[in-house]
């Protein structure tokens, strides 16, 4: 009977599990409101899916997000700022401030706090002066270090975010800062942080408290299970933009949304989300997987040296479910030769086969390790004029199968050693035990001749035909006859 239930409960599950595992994930990314979006893997920059991520956009406070990382990796946080005229007075009076003064001394660490938990643009100011020596200066540090993450599309004109026509980015590039700045050592405190209290200073009298806006990492009709942290920003002409972060796993993701309604960028990153993690897997590109090359370097028609070319590590990346790694497409950026003096810079690019609508179909470029050799002179025979046969590798080859004997053998001696250290360390301990044992129960001579004595059984057969009167049978300890 329990056969057939087993049969049957394999069965069930065999006609079920296609219907249940096409039901785990869906394949068409989600509708949204915002007029661009994109989520990105934080650990290697991969996009996953994407909403006209490359259209310049007005970014308003999210900003802030390049303002507190160039403060992070430029000064100590313990700073004390002395604010300025232009710094408390250049900012729309409607605009979002924590009513800083010309002449307030405040610490760098307040500031940062205040510019990305509360998103005061007087402390957006404030860092600016104290990181740039004036907001102008700042700002070509903030356009200047665009640059360097890779943000092409990007161009600041001020430390705050309120508008300004020449003052845009994209979603994509916003991604791009964010994975850098969460990155730079201690951003993820003050991109978390839910509150925070700016004590009395010389011009105030009273502690400025701060809350944060942003719904989805504090409780709240949009709390996201797993949501690290993350920066709104809104002004009239950008309307409603966010970046937010959330991991599962090991999965860490960032969602921006650009040009959104007050609630759309919470539902719209709350979908994102779920069907990012839900429908995405991590898979491996092992360097076994992936080519080698070696190039020739010409000087003119000469060659001089060789390029070798390789993948020095594995390539992690996140897939849609209904896909595998054959889906994909490896372009290897690497010419058939270089001139000499040439820069070398081979790369990978991955793309799927063919159009999705579940994700987005570049899955990045990736650089290719390389190393400058000089060619090697190949020998000639003297008499014949006929190249020689190259032993080298033969003997490298040997020399690579000792070694790895040599480490085989060390592994053995050192297994056989323990095994023999492992059995003499147990005789030892047994006996000790055994002595412990003879030293709490001691045995006496007259015991022990008492334990050796046992009775003798006389045993006396009756008389019979055939056998003789008064035959006696004696046993020992051991239960064997004695004649």
């Amino acid at each position: 009977m329990k056969r057939y239930i087993a049969l049957l409960l394999i069965m069930t599950f065999t006609v079920f599990l296609p219907f249940r595992a096409s039901a785990v994930y869906a394949t068409e990314v989600p509708a949204t409101a915002s007029q661009t979006s994109v989520v990105m893997d934080v650990s290697t920059g991969q996009v996953l899916v994407e909403k006209g991520m490359e259209q310049r956009m007005y970014p308003a406070s999210i900003t802030k997000i390049m303002t507190v990382l160039l403060a992070l990796e430029n000064a100590d946080t313990s700073t004390v700022h002395t604010m300025s005229y232009e710094a408390t007075h250049t900012i729309d009076a409607n605009s979002t401030h924590i009513a800083l003064t010309e002449g307030e001394q405040i610490t760098l660490e307040d500031l940062i706090y205040a510019t990305m938990v509360a998103s005061a643009n007087d402390a957006a100011n404030g860092i600016a002066e104290c990181i740039g020596g004036s907001i102008d200066q700042f700002v070509v540090m903030m356009n200047e270090k665009a640059k360097e993450i890779g943000a092409v599309n990007t161009h600041f004109a001020n430390a705050n975010g309120l508008h300004d026509p020449d003052h845009y980015t994209t979603a994509y590039d916003m991604a791009l800062i964010t994975q850098y700045a969460l990155g730079v050592e201690g951003f993820r405190k003050y991109w978390c942080a839910e509150e925070y209290t700016i004590q009395p200073t010389n011009k105030q009298s009273q502690a400025r408290n701060l809350g944060t806006q942003h719904s989805m990492f504090v409780e709240s009709q949009f709390t996201y299970e797993g949501c690290t942290g993350g920066k709104l920003g809104y002004t009239d002409e950008a309307r409603h933009t966010s970046v937010t972060t959330a991991k599962r796993g090991d999965l860490e993701l960032i969602c921006v949304t650009m040009s959104s309604q007050k609630y759309e960028k919470y539902e719209d990153t709350a979908a994102l989300f779920d069907y990012c993690f839900d429908s995405f897997d991590r898979v491996t590109l092992s360097k076994r997987s992936l080519k080698g090359f070696v190039i020739p370097v010409l000087d003119g028609d000469v060659q001089v040296q060789e390029v070798r070319i390789y993948p020095d590590n594995s390539i992690d990346l996140e897939l849609h479910r209904q896909y595998s790694v054959d889906d994909l497409n490896l372009e290897y950026q690497v010419p058939e030769t270089y001139r000499y003096g040439e820069d070398v810079l081979p790369s990978l690019q991955i793309t799927l086969k063919g159009e999705s609508s579940s994700m987005y179909g570049n899955l990045g470029s990736f650089p290719l390790q390389f190393s400058l050799n000089d060619t090697p002179q190949q020998k000639v025979d003297a008499a014949t004029g006929l190249p020689v046969k190259d032993n080298s590798i033969f003997w490298k080859n040997l020399l690579h199968i000792l070694k790895w004997v040599a480490i085989i053998c060390a592994v053995v001696v050192i297994a056989f050693f323990l095994l023999v250290v492992s059995v003499r360390v147990r005789h030892y301990l047994y006996r000790k035990r055994r002595k412990k044992r003879r030293v709490k129960h001691p045995v006496t001579a007259g015991t022990q001749l008492t334990q050796r004595q046992r009775p003798v059984h006389i045993y006396v057969q009756p008389n019979e035909p055939d056998r003789r009167p008064h035959t006696k049978r004696r046993t020992s300890d051991t239960g064997k006859r004695r004649r």
